[in-house]
């Protein structure tokens, strides 16, 4: 019981001296529970609320500093944890969880360098629309080099998302889920998705289809539909979920938009689907985002 003071004592004093040096944007702390600070699952041990004490310390802190509060902080795998976020590793759910705050995180290869990654900016992407789309954040592990530099695959990877990021941004920053994650395929009674476990050659190869759509609601309200597959020049697809008699019953749609082309697209709203024709040109290397109004 003394060293268990003693463990809870210095973790709080350690965590409150990096708020106060660092101001930091958030805190993650790692592991299942709040561990031996209140004897987890023993009914016996250490009992204290060091844990409570310093995510306040930490809010407050901001708030004194920013005037708001624009921070946050990790607790892992802690169901409602108030003032918290959750998480999901290796994978995001099967379907749109929208009770609670919660980040996927997931490994590119492993959470600690290896020469043996497969590189794969489509994949990093499509796992960002999968986390999304189901009203929830993204965390990658990038891991660096023993000399704190990124190797060659790394850096072209993250230009690559990056690009890809700043065209279709609207469809991500400040989004929230629509009424149904995504469509497509159905196997064993759920939704095709990206598989879980660490990012490697798996996900890279993993086939999407043109049935294989995620869904996002933005800030301006508009819908964004994201093809999970790229797009042929002049092909055409339908996206069912927005039909007329779908699921927004009797909606008319005004305007379909394909981020990062500027001409207009030829489309048709119909009871089973929004019916879409590709441009003759398609320069897109991942996923295609659609704004609809």
């Amino acid at each position: 019981m003394p060293y268990a003071n003693w463990y809870a004592t210095q973790w709080a004093l350690r965590m409150m001296d990096a708020v106060d040096k660092y101001d930091p944007d958030f805190i993650y702390t790692d592991g299942t529970s709040q561990q031996r600070f209140y004897g987890y699952g023993t009914g016996a041990g250490f009992k204290a609320d060091v844990m409570q004490q310093v995510i306040a310390y930490y809010y407050n802190q901001t708030l004194k500093r920013r005037g708001k509060v624009n921070t946050f902080s990790i607790v892992k795998f802690r169901q409602k944890t108030n003032g918290t976020v959750t998480t999901e590793e290796f994978g995001a759910p099967e379907e749109i969880k929208d009770n609670e705050p919660w980040i996927v995180e997931i490994p590119m290869g492993d959470w600690y360098y290896g020469a043996d990654f497969t590189y794969h900016s489509g994949m990093v992407i499509r796992y960002i629309i999968e986390a999304v789309s189901r009203d929830g954040n993204t965390a990658i592990c990038i891991s660096p080099l023993p000399d704190g530099s990124l190797d060659e695959g790394s850096q072209k990877m993250l230009e690559e998302v990056n690009f890809w990021m700043r065209r279709n941004c609207e469809s991500i920053y400040g989004s929230r889920a629509w009424k149904v994650d995504g469509e497509g395929e159905i196997i064993d009674g759920k939704l095709k998705m990206l598989p879980g476990g660490k990012l490697g050659a798996k996900h890279a190869d993993f086939k999407f289809d043109t049935q294989d759509f995620r869904f996002t609601v933005g800030k301006n309200d508009a819908i964004f539909a994201f093809c999970m597959r790229v797009l042929e020049p002049g092909e055409k697809i339908k996206i069912k979920s927005l039909g007329t008699n779908q699921i927004n019953k009797g909606q008319t749609l005004e305007s379909v938009r394909l981020i990062g082309y500027e001409g207009d697209l030829q489309w048709k709203q119909e009871d089973d689907g929004l019916s879409i024709i590709c441009p003759d040109e398609i320069p897109y290397e991942t996923s295609v985002v659609f704004e609809v109004f």
